[in-house]
């Protein structure tokens, strides 16, 4: 999948700037092993502020939380032509094709967006001493896998996305930075 980045931070605070020197070219390369290769994916960045009113509105939970993802993928063909992927291919947990309205001029579909709220994420893992521009590469590939329909709602569900997490981490010579032992 094709990464593009997307500012709607009303304030460019310093405390953002740990999250924000994540390197992009990886957190494309990364992006890059799930999912077609023309499918696009927007990496919205957002005020702790929009991130707690998203992370209520969509998720019913209060406060900010480090990533969120909206997939406008569908499980059915909508018989556009447009290729899908199949459960097991490149990431997807479920067959999925485009919606025919994502489709941009000249470029491949939007599949979806991840939505990061950098100032939370550098908190938190200065809070942590987790490194930044891991969990940022961790978040990535978190969101897409969102995308392509993998959820986390049990501990079976919760294994299965960590290990392939883990798996394209490891491709690109990174640790998953919750793993045991990463």
């Amino acid at each position: 999948m094709i990464l593009a980045l997307v500012d709607r931070r009303s304030e460019r605070v310093p405390a953002a700037g740990a999250a924000l020197r994540a390197p992009w070219n990886l957190l494309c390369t990364l992006a890059g092993e799930l999912g077609p290769a023309d499918w696009r994916v927007d990496v919205v960045l957002v005020d702790d502020a929009a991130m707690t009113a998203l992370n209520g509105g969509y998720r019913g939970a209060t406060g900010p939380t480090d990533v969120l993802s909206f997939s406008y993928l569908t499980g059915e063909d909508p018989g556009s032509g447009a290729a899908g992927v199949r459960s097991g291919e490149r990431g997807a947990c479920l067959d999925l094709w485009p919606d025919p309205l994502e489709a941009g001029a000249g470029a491949g579909p939007l599949a979806g967006e991840i939505v990061l709220a950098p100032v939370f994420i550098t908190a938190r893992c200065g809070e942590n001493a987790w490194p930044v521009e891991q969990e940022m590469a961790l978040l990535v590939v978190h969101g897409c896998l969102h995308i392509l329909g993998w959820e986390h709602d049990d501990e079976a569900d919760r294994q299965a996305m960590m290990a392939l997490e883990t798996a394209v981490l490891r491709a690109c010579g990174l640790p998953h930075p919750l793993s045991k032992g990463a």
